[in-house]
């Protein structure tokens, strides 16, 4: 049954799980709703103080697995997924990462196409809490399954195919 009309809930669990509902006629603003929850991906994982049955992991998940499939580019989602990848340690691979990358990169990277700006950003948020994170090598079989390098390096090297000027040496007068 279409859940649209419980989008507006005052309470933002009920807003989700209408969000959810699989009968969506108002997609914009479903998708709104689980965007929104992806804000503070703890607090949604609080909402419910048991697991709900059928889902699988933190209710997090389900809440970022809708948002992905409901949008129609990765361009709507990019600023929360580049956000949950950004936060570090705080990602799970198999729940948030990867799917995030595979949605980033849905018919796969190619050379011969332009990086858009939102996978630029996405790219940009694994190379820079790598170190801390582990995120790409710990991402592999992700990265491999979007056709991009496996390692951070290779990346980056999307990012910046050539390494930035260094500034000249600064000369003190005599």
């Amino acid at each position: 049954m279409d859940t649209s009309n419980l989008l507006a809930d005052s309470d933002p669990a009920v807003r989700v799980c209408a969000a959810l509902g699989p009968a969506q006629v108002d997609r914009p603003g479903a998708l709104a709703v689980l965007l929104d929850a992806l804000r503070d991906p703890r607090t949604t994982d609080g909402w419910f103080p048991e697991p709900l049955p059928g889902l699988d992991g933190w209710f997090r998940f389900t809440v970022l697995r809708s948002a992905l499939a409901l949008a129609e580019t990765f361009e709507e989602v990019a600023p929360r997924a580049v956000a949950i990848v950004a936060a570090g340690g705080t990602s799970l691979t198999d729940h948030e990462r990867g799917p995030i990358l595979l949605r980033a990169f849905a018919d796969g990277y190619a050379p011969t196409r332009p990086l858009t700006p939102a996978q630029r950003n996405l790219l940009r948020a694994f190379v820079d809490t790598d170190e801390a994170t582990g995120g790409i090598a710990g991402n592999m079989l992700w990265f491999r399954a979007a056709g991009l390098p496996e390692n951070r390096d290779g990346i980056a090297a999307l990012l910046w195919p050539c390494p930035p000027p260094r500034p000249a040496p600064m000369t003190l007068p005599a």
